[in-house]
């Protein structure tokens, strides 16, 4: 074997190396967006179930969470208070 033939199969070689790495890299990223997604969704149900639970049981004190249900009544609040103090600066 000639010194351009072996020059041929190494480039060939590496090509071939090159192309795995670079489809492993695209399966890759393409397989966590797809995590990314499936992640995104489970924690907007989540949400979605925790706001439909704190809707029903905001006012039961006997309810598991109530400590969080008034921390979330009482961020309200506060929130509300601010948008009246931006409110009257604007």
């Amino acid at each position: 074997m000639n010194f351009f033939d072996k020059a041929e199969k190494i480039l060939t070689e590496t090509g071939q190396g090159m192309e795995r790495k670079a489809k492993n890299l695209a399966e890759t990223v393409r397989l966590k967006n797809m995590i990314h997604t499936c992640q995104e969704v489970i924690d907007q149900n989540y949400k979605e179930i925790g706001k439909s639970y704190f809707e029903a049981n905001k006012d039961n004190a006997d309810n598991p969470y109530a400590d969080n249900c008034k921390a979330i009544a009482d961020a309200m609040t506060g929130m509300e208070a601010l948008k009246k103090q931006l409110e009257e600066l604007e």
